[in-house]
């Protein structure tokens, strides 16, 4: 369960704003210095650190429009992910570097320009604690006063419109959300698992899920009734239907599991991908594993790949202390961890 830190503690860390204007963009540059960094990192009920919302509008720091957070993850706050905050919409390209000892610096992330909604926690990147304690003497990713100190550059464009108040929103969505809440004009019932029926349409059901399609196509017995009977519970079954019918997935990050199996069965591949992204927000030490398992369960391969990577990326000697990895029972599994661990290239049925 995530702790905040005390406003006391907060207000240890200093930021530092400026901006300029080149042409049409903006650079916003934010240096964030946190003295005693390894202290922080010690502190096991941590979970959260974040700067505060500039307050004062006659200040120069109201100018800048973005607030920075880091999230510890892990047992031992093994994992630092670094997210911002923008108060407005806007069209960014983001670059952190962090400042190391005599002056040097490093470029940790670059991220192309991109829309970036308002009041929206954005990731940015992900730092290590190997990286960032003491090694041999020397603390890498540190200053010689032990702050660590992250340089984020916000390169905002103004000649890219992205706040879009004048136009009226589309209603296609809505009007589609409507009419599975009325079940007007409805020719079929599915039924979930519990037995609750929800009526619908075989024209916006075909379009949408070639499974759903190949229930009307011939003599079935779905065409014959107009019952599809779904294996899916009520909760999971009423967000797939959502989905076809808005294109929305409300749920998605609260129940991505369950929503992974099902896209997967009914072959909707933007809800699955959708479930993939909510599913690699969550990847953690503790839960690799079982991400992995599901991922290969539903072919998932984006998720599988981003798995294998993150499993690669330093976290394999953690992993393997979990009671993900104590509990694998799949020889294969573990084989597939290894090979894509120990090999320079990657092995096209690994991805």
């Amino acid at each position: 369960m995530d702790c905040n830190i005390p406003y006391n503690r907060l207000r240890m860390s200093n930021i530092n704003y400026t901006t300029r204007t080149e042409g049409q963009t903006k650079i916003n540059t934010i240096i964030w210095t946190v003295p005693n960094f390894i202290n922080l990192l010690e502190n096991k009920s941590t979970r959260e650190f974040r700067t505060e919302k500039p307050k004062d509008p006659n200040t120069e720091i109201s100018d800048c429009r973005f607030q920075l957070k880091m999230q510890f993850l892990g047992r031992d706050n093994d994992i630092i992910e670094i997210y911002y905050l923008s108060s407005t919409p806007v069209f960014l390209k983001s670059i952190l570097t962090i400042c190391l000892k005599r002056f040097e610096e490093r470029s940790i992330v670059i991220k192309e320009y991109h829309t970036v909604q308002a009041n929206k926690w954005q990731y940015l990147a992900t730092l290590f604690k190997r990286d960032i304690a003491s090694y041999e003497g020397r603390d890498i990713f540190l200053l010689s006063d032990g702050s660590l100190r992250l340089k984020f550059q916000f390169m905002v464009t103004n000649d890219i419109k992205v706040d879009r108040t004048n136009v009226p929103e589309a209603q296609l969505s809505n009007d589609f959300e409507d009419l599975l809440n009325n079940g007007l004009f409805s020719d079929v019932t599915m039924k979930c698992a519990e037995g609750v029926e929800y009526k619908v349409h075989k024209a916006v059901l075909a379009s949408r899920s070639a499974v759903l399609k190949a229930h009307f196509e011939h003599n079935t017995v779905e065409c014959i009734t107009n019952i599809v009977e779904s294996p899916l519970d009520s909760d999971v079954l009423r967000e797939v239907l959502m989905f076809i019918y808005s294109d929305k997935a409300p749920r998605v990050d609260e129940i991505p599991e369950k929503l992974l199996a099902a896209s997967d069965y009914y072959q909707l591949s933007r809800l699955k991908s959708l479930c993939e992204e909510a599913l690699h927000k969550k990847l953690t030490v503790d839960n690799a594993i079982e991400t992995l398992q599901l991922a290969d369960l539903h072919s998932a391969k984006a998720l599988k790949q981003s798995t294998l990577e993150f499993i690669k990326d330093g976290q394999a000697k953690l992993i393997t202390k979990t009671k993900g990895w104590a509990d694998v029972q799949s020889v294969d599994l573990i084989k597939r961890i290894y090979e894509y661990i120990m090999a320079d290239e990657l092995d096209p049925d690994l991805k």
